[in-house]
């Protein structure tokens, strides 16, 4: 009698039961009919359980299965529930003209795989962080992604910095402060030698106010794209370093400085942001493959002689000046000129100091 008491308890999740039938074991290739599902979640969830019946006078025990009819009801339940609450749901319910049905996740494994890799890598977030995140991701797919990131996930150490735990409410208040048009107030944090967070600057605490207007995934970070009330150039700060975001009730104003939020932010080489303009430089041939690996399919390359070409991008001097740096032994006719004399007089300096006797 106890067993039939549980049995009853569990009725109102049957057709939970039924999608985690259809969720582990169906697939387009691999359809289930309402049988297939029943005796799969026999042998899954009433293996021990048992129907008493009494027949002819005779006390019977069967073992205890759903009936076709149930199932195809909780087919019907399942089409209704993806019909109508898609956005609310992580997986696709279809159903055949045969009777057969079978559930997708709307998330690809490959997807699962992109996103726990960033992870998994990811400076900012600690170790369990990353397993709490990966775990989820690998249950929208039915995955356990878990076991297999462990190996790597064991190399994060969370005593090698300090970890700021407001990275994701601060992604959440910046989202939805673009969305409203509302300036934000925060405190800037910079890492000091013992690799923990304080305040940029002692005076004010590195108390910030801002109009935040994109949030962009860049150089394995998370930035938000913001202007000064005093400032039409746009800059770049770390969400990971910031502290005690606050949303006011003043409007950022529209954005006139720049024309594609998109273009500007993908043509940013390091996220310092400025004023974007064409900049142009001629490369050796043998860097093409890193210029197209950094610069993206869409940058401009004209071929400049047997051994050249010449690179175009619309970006700022602030944010190119490092790149360039980094290939000056590559890189030449490097213009505007003004940046091109930026680049020379930061090599002269780095030769000077470094050949300099310390």
């Amino acid at each position: 009698m106890a067993q039939n008491d549980k049995v009853q308890r569990a009725t109102q999740l049957h057709p939970f039961y039924t999608y985690i039938i259809l969720r582990d074991y169906s697939s387009a290739s691999n359809p289930m009919n309402a049988k297939q599902v029943a005796v799969k979640m026999r042998e899954r969830f009433f293996e021990q359980d048992v129907r008493e019946q009494f027949k002819n006078g005779e006390h019977i025990q069967k073992p205890y299965e759903l009936n076709r009819q149930t199932i195809y009801k909780h087919f019907n339940l399942l089409a209704e529930i993806t019909e109508d609450y898609s956005e609310y749901v992580p997986f696709k319910f279809t159903r055949n003209d045969n009777g057969t049905a079978y559930i997708e996740p709307l998330f690809e494994k490959g997807e699962a795989y992109l996103l726990s890799d960033a992870v998994a890598t990811s400076r900012f977030i600690d170790k369990e962080k990353s397993v709490e995140l990966i775990t989820l991701l690998g249950n929208l797919v039915n995955l356990n992604l878990l076991s297999f990131y462990k190996p790597r996930l064991e190399f994060k150490n969370n005593s090698d910095k300090a970890y700021n735990d407001e990275i994701f409410s601060n992604v959440t208040l910046l989202a939805e402060a673009i969305q409203k048009g509302m300036k934000v107030t925060l405190n800037y944090m910079k890492y000091d030698l013992h690799k923990k967070l304080v305040p940029i600057s002692e005076k004010n605490a590195g108390f910030r106010k801002i109009r935040p207007y994109y949030l962009i995934w860049s150089l394995n970070k998370y930035y938000v794209m913001y202007l000064y009330d005093d400032s039409t150039e746009p800059r770049f700060m770390r969400v990971d370093k910031m502290k005690n975001i606050e949303m006011t009730n003043e409007k950022v104003g529209t954005l006139t400085s720049i024309s594609n939020l998109s273009d500007y932010t993908r043509n940013q080489v390091f996220m310092f942001g400025g004023k974007p303009e064409w900049i142009s430089f001629r490369c050796k041939m043998d860097i093409i493959g890193q210029v197209i690996d950094f610069f993206g399919e869409d940058v401009k390359l004209t071929k400049a002689g047997e051994h050249h070409f010449t690179v175009e991008i619309y970006t700022s001097k602030a944010s190119i000046r490092y790149w360039l740096m980094q290939y000056s032994s590559s890189v030449d006719q490097i213009k505007p000129a003004e940046l091109r004399e930026d680049v020379i007089a930061m090599l002269e300096d780095a030769l000077a100091r470094n050949r300099a006797d310390n």
